[in-house]
């Protein structure tokens, strides 16, 4: 994760209110993704079969049930990106 530069596109999104706390809390949710999936989320996001393959693992098995941890791949993939990832339904009836 370019974990600096990341800090700074999130502080500079105007939809996050709480700046300190939420840009801590989702570079926080980055690093516990790169742990739980043993890869950095530079690799998980440059491809997008990765990315929704990674978004229902963490539903299975990193219990969001809030949707933080998700939440900060979907963050982190607009970042490299300069998109939104889709919605995981129509994603998935994207690919047939």
């Amino acid at each position: 994760m370019k974990e600096s530069e990341f800090e700074i596109y999130l502080l500079a999104d105007a939809k996050i209110v709480s700046k300190t706390k939420a840009v801590r809390s989702r570079i926080s949710k980055g690093k516990l993704i790169e742990r739980h999936f043993d890869e950095s989320l530079d690799s998980i996001v440059s491809d997008d079969d990765k990315t929704y393959k990674a978004l229902l693992r963490i539903k299975a098995e990193m219990k969001d049930q809030n949707g933080t941890v998700s939440n900060a791949l979907r963050k982190y993939y607009v970042f490299i990106n300069g998109k939104a990832f889709p919605a995981l339904s129509e994603y998935q009836s994207k690919k047939g």
